[in-house]
């Protein structure tokens, strides 16, 4: 979360009053350099 809230357009994402929707899920690689990747879908009900 952190990451996410430093960097400029996913904080816009987070904070932005269009998005009532939100969707997170993760996936874990301990080979990997970062060994957790996370993934985030905004979206809003039509």
């Amino acid at each position: 979360m952190d990451g996410w809230l430093v960097s400029p357009g996913h904080c816009a994402n987070l904070m932005s009053p269009g998005f009532r929707e939100l969707g997170a899920a993760y996936a874990m690689d301990p080979k990997s350099d970062a060994g957790i990747y996370w993934t985030a879908m905004f979206g809003t009900q039509q």
